[in-house]
């Protein structure tokens, strides 16, 4: 079915959501997929290389003004889209109802995350116009289980929502072989026998980056080999200095890693941990984590704190830990500990994650069930 994708979030922009949707949009027929999107300096060289249409506007940030339904609602003509898809769901889903002006002519529906709809769906006034936005659309499609439960406390009554997790790609995050794993760590300057903790992401609060830490450095007194490794970058990152040098945690941070790095930072990895948080009340919570199935993938053992839909993307006791409360530094490093101390429960866990996501989280797989939704509208 043809359709019209419109977001602020799309690649070359780098994000989980940039890569969540092009990976999924990328797999479908492209003479169906229009996008709409907002500027990049590298846009022209990579929307050339795409096989569907992309089209950018002038606005670095797309909001529900007329002159962005005008265009919508031309651009949907155009192509004989049978739906409009908007994302996030607030601010740019109020132009398909109408909030602000009249709707959008055609059916519209709604990508959903996690925090853009979770924060509006506790707020009173913004929760009134989520619902009023989610009660018209034709379709969601929610990121995960916890988005979707969020959708529906939002809306006030059921939808009609497919959930399309986040996948990951088992080709290219595979495990390695020991040969592989200590060449990756070579070239990735890691120390070759250390029992490696990998934490890769946005480095802010909500991440437990922190916890982790003073987790490790209560552990490196009797584990001297041990090594965090945290990659990324953020606005927490000299907070998380000071901890790790106040604590003397036994860390690497490593920065902003290159893309093609990455599948080999994974595989090299002994445990991935992101103890990631709830905030303000439960107002900031974790979508769902795409680097705990890109680790998944790669045959390692995780260690995820309890926060949103990271339980979806980390099931607890059969391919790592969930820790119920991810602030408490006695249960991270008890976490931490009981893969560290135990190469074969590592190894299980490792095995049975890769299998889950071969299984259950490829973008081939997870682009049918969007495009039968889709279709179905």
């Amino acid at each position: 079915m043809s359709h019209l994708l419109v977001t602020n979030d799309f690649p070359p922009k780098v994000g989980g959501i940039q890569s969540y949707l092009w990976e999924l949009w990328r797999r479908l027929p492209p003479d169906d997929v229009t996008v709409l999107t907002t500027p990049h300096p590298d846009a022209a060289e990579w929307d050339a290389r795409q096989p569907f249409r992309v089209e950018r506007t002038r606005q670095r940030v797309l909001l529900p003004t007329p002159s962005l339904r005008r265009r919508i609602d031309a651009l949907a003509a155009e192509v004989d889209a049978r739906v409009v898809l908007l994302d996030p769901a607030l601010p740019m889903g109020l132009v398909g109802p109408g909030v602000l002006g009249p709707g959008l002519e055609r059916p519209y529906g709604i990508v959903l995350h996690g925090a853009e709809v979770t924060i509006p769906g506790r707020l009173p006034g913004a929760r009134s116009l989520l619902g009023r936005v989610l009660r018209g659309a034709e379709l969601v499609v929610a990121a995960g289980g916890y988005p979707a439960a969020e959708g529906v406390r939002a809306a006030g009554q059921a939808l009609p929502t497919v959930v399309v997790p986040p996948g990951v790609d088992v080709d290219r995050f595979h495990p390695l072989t020991e040969p592989e794993r200590l060449a990756a760590r070579r070239r990735l300057g890691i120390e070759p026998d250390a029992a490696v903790v990998l934490g890769l992401s946005r480095l802010v609060p909500r991440k437990g980056f922190d916890t982790l830490l003073r987790a490790s450095a209560a552990l490196a007194v009797t584990r001297p080999d041990l090594r965090v490794v945290i990659a990324g970058s953020g606005r927490d990152r000299a907070r998380l200095e000071r901890v790790a040098r106040h604590h003397r945690a036994p860390v690497t941070f490593l920065g902003r890693v290159a893309d093609a790095d990455l599948a080999d930072l994974h595989g090299c990895a002994d445990v991935f941990a992101m103890v990631c948080r709830n905030r303000w009340l439960g107002l900031e919570q974790e979508g769902f984590g795409i680097v705990f199935l890109e680790a998944a993938a790669a045959g390692v053992a995780q260690v995820a704190g309890d926060s949103g839909g990271s339980h979806e993307a980390v099931v607890d006791g059969v391919t790592g830990s969930v820790v119920a409360r991810p602030r408490s530094v006695a249960d991270v490093a008890a976490a931490l500990a009981a893969l560290l101390d135990h190469p074969q429960r590592r190894h299980h866990f490792g095995v049975a994650a890769r299998d889950r996501a071969a299984a259950e989280f490829t973008y081939d797989a997870l682009a049918r069930r969007l495009a039968e939704a889709i279709a179905a509208v």
